[in-house]
């Protein structure tokens, strides 16, 4: 069974399965053995590099969504938040939507229809963070036949990056979302340590 965990952020309920420290937290807070291993998962997942750890990441949020109710009925669609050029897109991506289509084969996988018109710096080496969207290097290059669309992060912190997915998604069609994530950043505890420091 899956431990799905959900916080409330301004752009809806996201449901996650883990916790992600960074590594400022770790100068305050030990972190369990889970907490590590889901770090060096999480690593692997956006590098695409091959480790069981990685492979169960992706096959937990498989799980969860093949679980989904209604998900396979033809009224949905996933959407991954893309990565920052289409080349890390691709070793992020590609292992989760080839597993995801063979259970899921009535679901239509937004990212086949991606195409990349730049890369984006990333928010979190950024120095002004607030300006950057998480979809303003790519387009879409059909529109969307199904109103539902389950949105799909590795970390969220503040759901900024599935505000502007949502936003993204909207104007092209989409009406009802689902986020998941992998895992729930806390940026807002490492603030605290340091000032309990």
């Amino acid at each position: 069974m899956i431990n799905v965990k959900e916080k409330i952020y301004p752009v809806g309920t996201v449901n996650y399965f883990f916790d992600y420290y960074s590594n400022a937290c770790e100068r305050y807070y030990v972190l369990s053995s889970v907490d590590r291993r889901f770090k060096n998962a999480l690593w692997k997942f956006k590098d695409g590099t091959a480790c069981p750890d990685r492979d169960r990441l992706i096959e937990i949020l498989v799980e969860y969504l093949k679980d989904m109710p209604n998900i396979n009925d033809g009224s949905w669609s996933v959407f991954c938040i893309p990565a920052s050029s289409e080349e890390k897109n691709i070793r992020r991506y590609t292992d989760l939507i080839n597993r995801l289509k063979a259970v899921l084969p009535n679901v239509c996988f937004l990212n086949d229809h991606v195409k990349f018109t730049g890369t984006k710096e990333q928010k979190h080496t950024a120095a002004n963070r607030p300006n950057i969207n998480a979809c303003s290097h790519i387009k879409l290059t059909q529109s969307i036949s199904s109103p539902n669309v389950v949105i799909i992060d590795d970390i969220v912190t503040k759901g900024e990056a599935m505000m502007d997915a949502k936003r993204f998604l909207s104007a092209k069609g989409a009406r009802n979302f689902k986020f998941v994530a992998l895992g729930k950043n806390y940026y807002a505890m490492e603030n605290q340590l340091k000032k309990c420091a």
